[in-house]
């Protein structure tokens, strides 16, 4: 660097070399590959993968963990078939932060004559190579946020996630992009850049774990730690095509995690899996719970894993068409329909869900984010010398306006609470098992476009688990004419703005390819019920399409 003290360019610049300089030479792909609008099959259109790697990496994490255990695959060339697919997506999408390769392929071996000596795998993820979002301390790796002023934050120690993982023989081999600040369900940063969308380029991945939900999708990872407290693993994976799951606060390790608003109360975030499956994402969970991190996170429910939940033979859904702020595109409308089509098909009930509470929910869950009018996001910024990003400007300069005394805090908590006693007692009235929603009023947005959360941060406000699954893609016929929003009339000027990004003639093209997904929402504390309703709807629509 050119000075003692660096510019946030020349930090931004060192840090983007680093990573560059650990990918191998012949790992790297032919410049004239990247030139394309869609990447996602770049890693078998590309040559660098042998059959086998190929192969590999395109197996569930459970296949992987059932071939490691009959002794089929290695470690070793397991995780250098991910790491090699990983180094490609990365050239595609700009998602990894931190490469880790060296210690890999180390802890690949040292798994592989555990084998060789035992008969046995060293514990239930044996072998596995698990990719971890940014913010989520792994010993001697930065842990950023995102922000230049923390670019030299090196931790000292694994997060609790982590170190249960890293006990089962879990193999840590990158950390995922996400955005400055994390506040944004897009991943762009001065410090890494922007990642896109391997499914159309001009598109985002999501955020904040959009570095994972890009890996994800091009099967760069077999499965992948994000962080949920508005949308952030939901939303990656819905703009991805992947799966995601946000548990309930309190059933997996959350400590160990780098961010602002630390010490927030009233609404925490979580740790969950992004996957390429939902057996997956329960693997994530039995895992997570498998040595009882309630006794080393005291905030966590002493609840292990209820794998003998079942989901009711007959289903009864609500399905929320709108939730009344900002109307969703015509994609995901067609996904309604579909997914509700195949439900009543099957004799299941589906009521209409009413969202009348959603507007106020989205309200005061932006209120409980900025308490502090965004003080310390504008204090770190300052601190690196960094301007915000655009959608960060955007952000603060819309969102976080005003800060709070501590006796206005007091009566937004109080209006929080409320509204959770109102959600609950129409889910009682209704007795419904689980909620069918968009997880954002639009597929991928264009980037810089990604202004409305209110899909998935309520049930962050509400406290219910929830995931993501992917229905489809964009497909030309998907018209506001062919399936028209619920109100004629925007309902108001974000809603409008929203509106306008998909002209009937543009909508289809300027989308183009990007998957389309859905949410489905349990209540607090079911969430075994939620997934498994998410397996049997999930099944049904597969077979289907």
């Amino acid at each position: 660097m050119g000075s003692a003290h660096p510019t946030w360019m020349e930090v931004a610049s060192e840090r983007k070399r680093k990573i560059e300089e650990k990918i191998p030479s012949e790992w790297r792909v032919d410049k004239t590959q990247l030139q394309g609008k869609c990447l996602v099959d770049l890693p078998r259109a590309s040559g660098l993968l042998t059959d086998k790697e190929l192969l590999i990496t395109e197996l569930s994490a459970v296949q992987i963990l059932a071939a490691m255990r009959e002794q089929i695959l290695t470690a070793t060339e397991t995780t250098i078939a991910f790491c090699k697919r990983a180094a490609i997506s990365h050239q595609a999408t700009n998602c990894l932060a931190e490469i880790l390769f060296d210690d890999a392929l180390q802890q690949a071996a040292q798994l592989d004559d555990y084998m060789a000596k035992y008969g046995k795998p060293i514990g239930m993820l044996h072998g596995l190579p698990i990719s971890v979002k940014e913010h989520i301390k792994i010993k001697g790796t930065t842990a950023t946020s995102g922000l230049i002023a923390w670019a030299n934050n090196v931790s000292n120690e694994d997060a609790l996630i982590v170190k249960i993982f890293r006990e089962q023989g879990a193999i840590f081999y990158v950390k995922t992009t996400n955005p400055q600040t994390l506040m944004a369900i897009e991943t762009d940063s001065n410090l890494f850049g922007r990642t896109t969308n391997p499914h159309n380029k001009s598109l985002t991945s999501g955020g904040s774990t959009g570095g994972e939900g890009a890996l994800l999708a091009m099967n760069g990872s077999p499965l992948g730690i994000g962080t949920d407290i508005g949308g952030s693993i939901r939303v990656p994976s819905a703009f991805c095509g992947t799966y995601g799951f946000k548990p309930t606060i309190g059933r997996l390790p959350h400590s160990g995690l780098t961010g602002l608003h630390d010490g927030m109360q009233n609404l925490v975030g979580v740790v969950g899996p992004l996957a390429r499956s939902i057996e997956d994402l329960e693997l994530f969970c039995v895992a997570a719970l498998k040595h009882e991190p309630w006794k080393y996170e005291p905030s966590l429910i002493e609840m292990p894993w209820r794998p003998e939940t079942r989901a009711p033979q007959k289903l009864k859904i609500g399905v929320i068409w709108s939730d009344r702020v900002v109307q969703p595109h015509p994609p995901i409308v067609r996904a309604l329909k579909q997914v509700v089509s195949t439900l009543t098909g099957a004799g299941h009930t589906v009521i209409d869900w009413d969202a009348s509470l959603h507007r106020e929910l989205y309200d005061v869950t932006n209120k409980v984010y900025f308490l502090d009018g965004g003080a310390e996001y504008h204090e770190k910024l300052d601190q690196g010398k960094e301007p915000a990003v655009p959608i960060i400007k955007w952000l603060l300069d819309e969102k976080a306006t005003k800060h709070y005394t501590v006796e206005e805090t007091w009566k937004v908590n109080g209006q929080l609470d409320r509204l959770r006693t109102s959600y609950a007692h129409q889910w009682n009235t209704l007795d419904i098992d689980a909620i069918l929603c968009p997880a954002n009023a639009s597929v991928a947005s264009v980037h810089d476009e990604s202004r409305y959360w209110g899909y998935t941060c309520v049930f962050n406000a509400l406290d219910y688990p929830a995931a993501v699954f992917p229905v489809g893609s964009v497909e030309k016929t998907d018209s506001w004419k062919s399936f028209p929003p619920i109100s004629s009339s925007p309902l108001n000027p974000l809603d409008m703005w929203y509106r306008s990004l998909y002209l009937d003639i543009e909508g289809p093209t300027r989308y183009e390819g990007a998957p389309i997904s859905l949410q489905l929402v349990g209540r607090r504390f079911h969430d075994e019920k939620m997934l498994r309703v998410l397996s049997y709807l999930h099944e049904r629509v597969d077979k289907s399409q």
